[in-house]
């Protein structure tokens, strides 16, 4: 008998966490936080309930390294867990960057930095497409998500019940990822256990269309003489930023050059040492080769901010590149606004109307970046050491619906090609979900939406 039990991402999006249990072992599918807008005052708060399962766990096998996924990983071995983590090589990278830098915002609230390495040293790396076992009778299979660098739908065979789990999933071409590669059809999925971020969420245009449109923007924002802030998450957008611009807008760099700061530099380096046709699209690989570069950071209209001719910390660099004549584009972080250099930014820059702030990320009501979509003009900034600047916006403010989850289309298609005897809705608001179950009426998979810890299914 195979049970079902939901410690987070139920009826929300964040803290994944779910349990596969029988009589005689326990898995785990991701173990992630849910963060909270800054101006709460709230620490994240962790997946509800799973510590009591620490020491009977089996194996923790993880989809992707977002924070909402992987985060909580290192509070269970703090709370006894002793057993192994399974993900994708470049996933294991990217969690030791994610981590450590949750510890060092949050300080020791869910784990300290023995917990963080002894998840590390516990951390066993897989290829996609490249099955193992997990125990007796168990195995795993990692497929590319098409979500970021290393994101994998897991595939479980449980003494010959297969459950896929999407984790987050994108059904869209990006310039790293091609299209989520779907279950094959003539091998039934017995549970699917789906993300339903965007189900109630139109995607109105393709992709490359949004992305010609930022590049329209960025000229009209260097024709009026302006700087372009371009706030974006430092995983997977700002890459996915950076292969347009360099792609799209080549020759315009020369003249208008892009500048990299915040941890987008660190996961630049990651995606570097994973360019090649195990991780990413051979699209990308072609492109590049037929430009002469080696890796898609090379394009002389890249820069970062060290490369700033101001002496003094990073601080001090920003303030000049954002007040300096010279044009400049400029991609940081965070992707909602919620602190980083993008302050630093709107503090030097934000009360100009030739500069431009272009918002290229889903933005979490009650987050800076959704009230100045919003129309917020008036904030008050926190630069992280106590200190507050009031800040007048006149910049020009423009929203570009990118997104690195799949479109209600691609959640469709998932149940069509895997043709699952039950379909679970997770990680979606409940107007998400219910979107998820209305378009999927007249299928003859039986839909359930997930409550938080509650156990859902006995099978068979």
């Amino acid at each position: 008998m195979l049970e079902i039990t939901v410690f987070g991402a139920a009826e929300s999006v964040g803290k994944s966490c779910i349990m596969i249990s029988d009589r005689d072992h326990k898995i785990l599918l991701d173990a992630g936080i849910q963060l909270h807008p800054r101006r709460t005052g709230l620490l994240s708060t962790p997946p509800e309930g799973v510590d009591v399962y620490s020491d009977e766990i089996d194996s923790v096998l993880l989809s992707h390294a977002h924070i909402d996924h992987s985060a909580y990983i290192p509070a269970l071995y703090r709370a006894g867990y002793q057993g192994l983590v399974h993900c994708t090589t470049p996933t294991k990278d990217i969690t030791e960057i994610l981590w450590k830098d949750h510890l060092k915002i949050e300080g020791p609230h869910h784990y300290g930095i023995s917990h963080l390495h002894s998840a590390l040293a516990k951390t066993k790396t897989h290829e996609y497409q490249r099955k193992f076992s997990i125990t007796d009778g168990i195995t795993a299979e990692f497929f590319d998500a098409s979500h970021i660098l290393g994101s994998a739908t897991i595939l479980l065979d449980w003494k010959g019940t297969l459950i896929l789990y999407t984790g987050d999933f994108n059904n869209a071409k990006t310039p790293y990822h091609d299209p989520i590669v779907y279950p094959d059809p003539d091998e039934p999925i017995d549970i699917l256990l789906t993300e339903t971020t965007n189900a109630n969420r139109k995607i109105s245009s393709s992709r490359k269309l949004v992305a010609s449109n930022l590049t329209k923007a960025l000229l009209k924002c260097y024709s009026r003489g302006g700087k372009a802030i371009i706030p974006s998450f430092a995983l997977g957008r700002s890459q996915e930023i950076q292969a347009y611009l360099t792609s799209d807008f080549d020759s315009f760099l020369y003249k208008f050059p892009l500048y990299i700061d915040g941890m987008i530099l660190d996961m630049n380096m990651i995606y570097q040492k994973y360019l090649n046709e195990k991780w990413v699209s051979p699209r990308i690989l072609m492109e590049l080769k037929e430009k002469g570069y080696r890796t898609p950071f090379e394009h002389e209209g890249l820069k970062t901010i060290d490369e700033v001719s101001y002496t003094g910390k990073r601080g001090k660099k920003r303030e000049k590149l954002i007040t300096q004549e010279q044009r400049s584009i400029i991609l940081t972080t965070s992707g909602m606004l919620e602190g980083g250099p993008v302050y630093d930014y709107l503090r030097h820059g934000g009360s100009s109307s030739l500069n431009g702030l272009y918002i290229v990320g889903y933005q979490v009501k009650g987050t800076l970046g959704a009230d100045i979509i919003s129309g917020k003009k008036e904030l008050t900034l926190n630069n992280g050491f106590g200190q507050l600047f009031d800040v007048s916006l006149a910049l020009e403010v423009k929203r570009f619906e990118f997104s690195g989850h799949a479109s209600l289309d691609g959640l469709i298609q998932m149940v069509r090609y895997s043709s699952p005897s039950l379909v679970y809705a997770l990680h979606g608001e409940p107007e998400a979900q219910q979107a998820y179950s209305r378009a999927l009426e007249g299928f003859n998979q039986k839909i359930s939406i997930l409550s938080p810890k509650e156990v859902l299914y006995n099978y068979p």
